[in-house]
């Protein structure tokens, strides 16, 4: 008897869980919920900016001095190259482009 008992709460323990959930659909939206749109990229930039004393203040905070073409050394010895646009050319060979305000955006 106590196993008739024991089977018949597993049977209905087992259609309860099977009721509560729902079978998965994949396919069309439901009518009125328009799928939303993946989030766009985000760019991140950074920005090099003159120090007002003839210099630039790297992302870092670091200041570095200008030399007679535009260019200037890194901290760790790597020279950075203006080229004849007026963009920096980075060792990495990224290129920072002027910004009009006396500044460079970098990718």
């Amino acid at each position: 008897m106590k196993r008739a008992f024991f089977v018949a709460g597993a049977i209905g323990l087992a259609g309860i869980v099977a009721g509560c959930s729902q079978p998965q659909r994949f396919g069309a939206s439901p009518p009125g919920l328009a799928p939303s749109a993946a989030p766009a990229p985000t760019v991140m930039t950074k920005r090099i900016v003159s120090d007002g004393a003839g210099g630039l203040q790297l992302p870092d905070g670091t200041r570095v001095q200008t030399d007679q073409s535009g260019g200037f050394s890194l901290p760790n010895g790597a020279y950075v190259r203006r080229d004849r646009s007026g963009a920096l050319n980075l060792p990495n060979g990224s290129r920072c482009v002027p910004d009009n305000q006396g500044g460079f955006v970098c990718p």
